[in-house]
Parts: structure tokens; C-alpha cells; sequence
């Protein structure tokens, strides 16, 4: 994220004779970028980019507090000054207010009620800074709460305390498609995962973190205010937040996890300004509900780690120099490591010995590190062999006309219902984005199947396939992750049969054999499972019409899933090679009547198997009763003669007749 810092603001909190474009020089090589520096009504103001780990820097007091660390190394004097807070809390007329987070659901509470508020507009000196941040001004009551959220960066919210009938706030989750009207005026409907603002009767008056409603917001006879602050769930406050579409500076702060301590002094620093802007007093002391305080990281390492990463030679005062002007603790926890406690503002991205040399490394200055090229010879790695065989099927499908899909690994609960796989064997996602990428998948036909119904009005002749991962279910340890090859294509099942046999010939595999069936997807008389020894290669056959109706799919489709893994482990680049023979082939064309319940390759195959003059065995034609098939005879050293023909010839008959029961056309 950006944001915009006008430099008289800056200079509030950071005392130093440094120009802007020193300060902009000094902090882009140790800190944040500063993108530019703008000229806005004789103002300069800073555009400075804030990384998504260093949310303690997006405010004015968090870049002064940055630049007062970074610019000494640069040879300018720089202090950072204190905030104005105000002195003891008195109030002479106390106004109820009920708190009450019963499951917890923020980390820390912070609210003040406040009396005799005149509202109006704020002074030009605060709307000028907050027009140069990009925050429009608004009145005074709803301008404190924006520049106590850019100066200091913890979002702040004000109530209309006689709007609260109830002088009650209960933090609850939504009910499943509960309504709210935002300030703006839109209308949401809410589900169980946003956290919500209760006045106890059941009414919703905020949506915490993100934006406030249209019955609770300050208006123009507001003369009662409730100054309000939350630490609430960051993934909670993304997730809202994303859903709904409301990407308010506020929910941008939150979702990053903005320091629960800063919290206290965001609710005083908007105290002092209630007072000044708005002639504001307190009605009664500050509620504060912190059930669990921030644990203070520990983290000690050595001067010798920290120059062994950075390549330089510091001694352990300037690492501790460096440190301490961050406003890190630091102190010997023996002779040969420093203890290092970051502030309650870095205890998020801070954690690691690493993060303490990445720390050291920016302050120092990465301009001053030893720059070295890299040393010996470059280690090259070869692509595995499993690596160039799924080539090698993705290569031999493209070439075959069929195009390559890429889908994401996780799918919906609708798509899980479609293809009427159980829910409970996949893995749920804790925070998933959307509801559409709820679950990590088990198979790669529920994608292929909806890539195949988007796709099959724009092209006649549709061949798709995919070799991705699935994700399947380990008890107390992360999912296995097995490779997968899903075709589906509006072929005939005998060509896209011919497709798979196709696959398995070409990585060299031999000797599987075909079961009639195959489970969930697939039509159970129109279907096949591939053996080899115990192992299951895969499935292929006609989608089942109920799912090929749940994914609107208007013609027959046919499917296959190959176990990619059982592939790798029969494929041999072993070649098997054959004279050339040059005796001639007799060729000869038998037209045989079906019945469903026979498999035409056991037919073939066991046909090639009576005589061992029989050299191939094909199926040319299919129609709706009967099939074709030309079969070929060769001797290796002369030429077969009409006897040998005539007894090969009935051997075929025999076994068509009297093995199969099949009837032969024109015989």
C-alpha cells in the first residue's frame, strides 16, 4: 500500500535539518520507498510504498520514527518527538456504556464517551493535511478519526452515542445473510465469518474494522459521541473486507495486524483532538477490555551470525547502536550472543535471528555491503527422468489435438456435489478467499468437467486434458500429493480408448489388462479399468449421464484419469525391434454382429493368439449392431498358401462363433 505524508506534518514528530529529498534519498535506501515527492499548494508531500510486514510504518509518526533511526547514518542530526497526550482523565457528568466480547473475538477494546460535542467543520490547518493524504474532510468529529488514523496508524471509529438506544455494544458473529446499510448506503448481507457490532437487541451498528452503518454514524444534531477502537482478527477483517468489496483505508490497516498497544494511544491522541476540534469532554473513564496482552518476543543471536550473513565485519556496539535506534531492547545474554526484544509494534514481522540481521543489514546499509560475484562452478541439474516422460505425454497429446488446461488446486462445494464425490474426503480450507476455493481437490475431473461445459459451444471437435497434483488426506500430517492425467474429449470411445492405449504404448508400457466398469464418473456399462499386475493405471470410458447433466454437458463425453505415479513406475525407454519382412500379407475383413455384453479388445486378443500367422488384428469400422475388423496373416520366410489361409480363416470363424456366440454377416 501508499501512502501520502506531508512534509509539515512529518515535521511535527521529526526534528532534523535533512531537506526532503534527503529524507527521500536516506529512507528509500534503508527503509520504505519513497516513490516521489509532491508539490501540492506549497506543500511537499511524500508518496511513500508500505510493505505489507511493516504496517508500524503506515502513518506520519511511524515514518518519523523510521527516518529518526535512518538519517543519522547519513550524517544528519534527527529526533524523534513525543505525542501530545492528555493528562489525567476527569469527568464531570458520566454517561453509561455496556462492553461485551464474550467469545473473545478481538484482541483488544478500547472506547470513551463524550459530551457536548458541537460539530461543524474542522479547521483549514487539519482539512489541508488530510486532503494532501488523500482523505477527504468530512466535519470535525469524523476528521479526528481520520487524522488519528494517518498520524498515527491505528484506525480509530466515533459513534452517535443517543443512536445506541441501548448504551450497549455486543461484539457477535453475522447471522447467515443478516443486512446492513454502511455509511455510504449500501446494502450487504452478511455471513458467519464477519464480525459484527450488536446494540443488544439484535440490531447491527458496525461492521468493526472496516466501515461503520448508516443508524449508528455521527449527524448533523450529534451532540454525544463514543470514541471506539478494536483490534479485531486480521484474516477476519481481509476476508469481510474482500468479500464485500469495501477496501476502505481502515480495513487495509487492519487486515495487517496494526499493534494492539498503539490502540491506547490512538484513543488518547483522539481524545486531545475531540477536545480541540470539537470542544468535546469526557463522559466517564476509558473502557479498556485486553483479556490476553501481547508476549514479548525473545530472540537471541550472535554478532558472529549476523556478520557471517552480511559479510562485513561489525563489532558488537554498532550492532547494538543499530538496534537500540530502532527502539529494539537489547542486552548480553552471555559472551557470545545478544538477547533482542523488538517493540510491541514490530513483535509481528520480528520473530527470527534472520529478521535481526535483515534488521541490521538495512540500518547499516545494503549501498555498504561487500559486493562479491560468486566463486567455482556453477552446479547444473538435469531434468529427472519422470520429469521428461510427463513431457514427453503432454508433447504426444498436444500433437494428437488436444489442448492443455490449467485449473486451480482447490474447488467449490458445488463442484464437489456435481460430480457426486464425497465432501468429506477432501481437505477444507481454513480461510479460503471465496467460497469457490473452499476445498483442496481430490481429482481433477471436477475442473475438467467444468473447463469442458464452458468451452463446448465454441469448438466442434473439443480434446482436453490436464497433468496436475491432487491432494488426498493423511491422518496428522500434511496431504499426499500424487500426480494425475484427466482427458475428456467428445470423441467416440473407441477412438479415445485408442487415445489412452495410445499414452501407455509410448512410455513403453506393456502387458495391462481391461475390467468392464469404473467408479463415480464414469457410465457403468460404458467403461473401463486398466490393470497392471495389482495396480490400477486408471479409468476411461462415457462420462455417466447424471453427471454430464449436473455440469449441463449436451452431448456424450468421454473421460479418462490416469494414475500418473503407476505410469512412471512401468514406463521403459526399452525398444523392442522387428525385421522387416518381406513376404506379402494376405488381408481379409470380418463383419460380426454384437451383443453388449462382449469386450471387442478380448476379442481381438484372442483372435491374435490362435495362429501365429496372424500378424495384426484391427478395428476398421463401427456401427450400430456389428463391428469390422481386418485381419492380417504374413509368414516370415515364404508365402502362405490357400490351405493355410483356408484353415486360419476358419479358426477365426470357430472362435467368433462357437467361443463368443456371434454370428458373422454374409456367413
Amino acid at each position: 500500500m501508499n501512502i501520502l505524508v506531508p512534509d509539515s506534518w512529518l515535521r511535527e514528530y521529526l526534528q532534523t535539518e535533512a531537506t526532503p529529498l534527503d529524507i527521500k534519498r536516506c529512507l528509500s535506501l534503508c527503509g520504505p520507498s519513497v516513490e516521489k515527492v509532491n508539490d501540492i499548494d506549497k506543500e511537499k508531500v511524500y508518496e511513500i510504498e508500505i510493505t505489507t510486514n511493516r504496517v508500524d510504518m503506515a502513518s506520519v509518526y511511524g515514518i518519523a520514527r523510521e527516518a529518526s533511526a535512518i538519517l543519522p547514518r547519513f550524517g544528519f542530526t534527527a529526533k524523534l518527538k513525543p505525542l501530545p497526550l492528555p493528562e489525567k482523565i476527569s469527568a464531570a457528568n458520566v454517561l453509561p456504556l455496556d462492553i461485551s466480547d464474550p467469545r473473545q473475538l478481538c484482541r483488544r477494546i478500547l472506547a470513551i464517551v463524550m459530551d457536548n460535542v458541537t460539530l461543524g467543520q474542522s479547521p483549514e490547518s487539519v482539512s489541508k493535511r488530510l486532503e494532501d493524504s488523500g482523505v477527504r474532510s468530512l466535519n470535525n468529529a469524523v476528521d479526528v478519526t481520520n487524522y488519528v488514523m494517518l498520524e498515527l496508524g491505528h484506525p480509530v471509529h466515533v459513534f452517535d452515542y443517543d443512536r445506541i438506544k441501548t448504551n450497549r455494544f455486543l461484539i457477535r458473529t453475522a447471522k447467515k445473510y443478516e443486512p446492513i446499510v454502511t455509511l455510504d448506503g449500501k446494502k450487504y448481507l452478511l455471513n458467519e465469518n464477519d464480525v459484527i457490532i450488536d446494540d443488544g437487541t439484535g440490531r447491527v451498528i458496525d461492521l468493526p474494522g472496516i466501515m461503520g452503518t448508516e443508524n449508528s454514524v455521527v449527524a448533523e444534531n450529534t451532540k454525544r459521541i463514543i470514541l471506539f477502537i478494536e483490534s479485531n482478527d486480521p484474516a477476519r477483517i481481509r476476508k469481510s473486507s474482500l468479500t464485500y468489496g469495501i477496501r476502505t483505508m481502515a480495513a487495509a490497516i487492519n487486515e495487517k495486524s496494526p499493534d494492539p498497544e498503539l490502540a491506547y494511544l490512538a484513543l488518547e491522541r483522539g481524545i486531545v483532538l475531540m477536545k480541540k476540534l470539537c470542544g468535546a469532554e469526557p463522559a466517564g473513564q476509558i473502557i479498556d477490555i485486553y483479556p490476553e496482552r501481547l508476549k514479548k518476543v525473545s530472540i537471541s543471536v550472535s554478532p558472529e551470525f549476523i556478520n557471517s550473513r552480511l559479510g562485513k565485519d561489525l563489532s558488537r556496539k554498532e550492532i547494538t547502536s543499530i538496534l537500540s535506534s530502532l527502539n529494539f531492547d537489547v542486552s548480553e545474554d552471555n559472551d557470545k550472543l545478544i538477547k533482542v526484544i523488538p517493540p510491541s509494534y514490530r513483535s509481528f514481522d520480528v520473530r527470527l535471528a534472520e529478521d535481526i540481521v535483515e534488521e541490521v543489514a538495512r540500518i547499516y546499509g545494503y549501498h555498504n555491503l561487500p559486493s562479491c560475484l560468486m566463486e567455482g562452478q556453477i552446479p547444473i541439474s538435469g531434468s529427472s527422468i519422470n520429469f521428461i516422460r510427463k513431457n514427453q505425454i503432454k508433447k504426444m497429446l498436444k500433437y494428437w489435438g488436444y489442448t492443455e488446461t490449467y485449473s486451480y488446486s482447490f474447488i467449490s462445494d458445488e463442484l464437489i456435489s456435481k460430480t457426486k464425490l464425497d465432501i468429506t474426503d477432501h481437505l477444507k480450507i481454513s480461510n479460503p478467499l471465496t467460497n469457490d476455493f473452499a476445498y483442496m481437490r481430490i481429482s481433477l475431473v471436477p475442473s475438467i468437467l467444468e473447463a469442458y461445459a464452458k468451452n463446448q459451444a465454441l469448438k466442434k471437435d473439443l480434446k482436453l486434458f490436464e497433468l496436475s497434483a491432487v491432494y488426498q488426506k493423511k491422518k496428522n500430517d500434511l496431504p499426499v500429493e500424487p500426480e494425475r492425467l484427466v482427458i475428456a474429449e467428445n470423441a467416440d470411445f473407441y477412438r479415445h480408448k485408442g487415445t489412452v492405449e495410445g499414452v501407455f504404448r509410448e512410455i513403453g508400457l506393456t502387458g495391462w489388462t481391461v475390467k468392464i466398469s469404473a467408479p463415480e464418473f464414469w457410465h457403468p456399462g460404458k467403461s473401463l479399468t486398466y490393470h497392471l499386475g495389482k495396480d490400477i493405471l486408471g479409468y476411461a470410458g462415457q462420462l455417466h449421464p447424471e453427471v454430464a447433466s449436473s455440469f449441463r454437458i449436451k452431448e456424450e463425453v468421454c473421460l479418462a484419469e490416469l494414475d500418473i505415479e503407476i505410469l512412471l513406475k512401468f514406463a521403459s525407454d526399452a525398444k523392442i525391434f522387428k525385421r522387416i519382412i518381406s513376404t506379402p500379407e494376405v488381408i481379409e475383413n470380418f463383419s460380426v454382429y454384437l451383443t453388449p455384453e462382449i469386450m471387442v479388445g478380448t476379442l481381438i486378443s484372442d483372435i491374435r493368439r490362435i495362429n501365429k500367422f496372424i500378424s495384426l488384428v484391427s478395428l476398421t469400422e463401427k456401427y450400430s449392431d456389428s463391428i469390422n475388423l481386418e485381419i492380417r496373416y504374413r509368414h516370415p520366410e515364404r508365402n502362405l498358401d490357400k490351405k493355410e489361409i483356408e484353415y486360419i480363416r476358419r479358426q477365426i470363424e470357430n472362435l467368433i462363433k462357437k467361443q463368443f456366440g456371434l454370428k458373422l454377416k454374409n456367413i
